[in-house]
């Protein structure tokens, strides 16, 4: 039996749209996709906070790789790349990633996900949707 502490979500893009696509930046640069806070109580340990994001990406130049990423506070806690294809082969994706972030500290967590390309002469474009929730639990172990 798990206990509910909080829960967030936020959709800052809720379909497919190329009228609002933005170009993916370039590492060591990143795109902010999405922001959401989780707040933990006092005396919840252990505890863990289960993170969901969802990121509707087209391929417009080469094979680009994409390095998703999730930080707790401005610090890095998860990441995962993603190869997108351009035209001549797939274009439209909907990446989906899981994270888990366990015994956070009591208090109030900012958690962010960005997305960066790290391969040159390539580009890949947000064009949405774009989730991000978390929900927190005090647990057992």
């Amino acid at each position: 039996m798990v206990r509910i502490l909080d829960k967030a979500a936020v959709q800052p893009r809720n379909r497919f749209n190329l009228a609002t696509s933005f170009i993916i930046r370039r590492s060591p640069a990143r795109s902010r996709l999405a922001t959401i806070t989780i707040r933990i109580p006092v005396n919840s340990q252990p505890n863990r906070v289960d993170l969901v994001a969802t990121v509707g990406v087209q391929g417009v130049t080469g094979i680009a790789q994409i390095l998703f990423r999730i930080f707790r506070d401005g610090r890095e806690i998860f990441n995962t790349q993603q190869g997108i294809e351009s035209a001549g082969s797939e274009q439209n994706y909907a990446v989906t990633f899981q994270a888990e972030d366990r015994n956070v500290r009591s208090g109030t967590h900012v958690y962010t996900v960005t997305a960066e390309n790290r391969t040159a002469n390539t580009r890949a474009d947000v064009v949405g949707p774009v989730s991000f929730s978390g929900l927190a639990v005090k647990t057992r172990t």
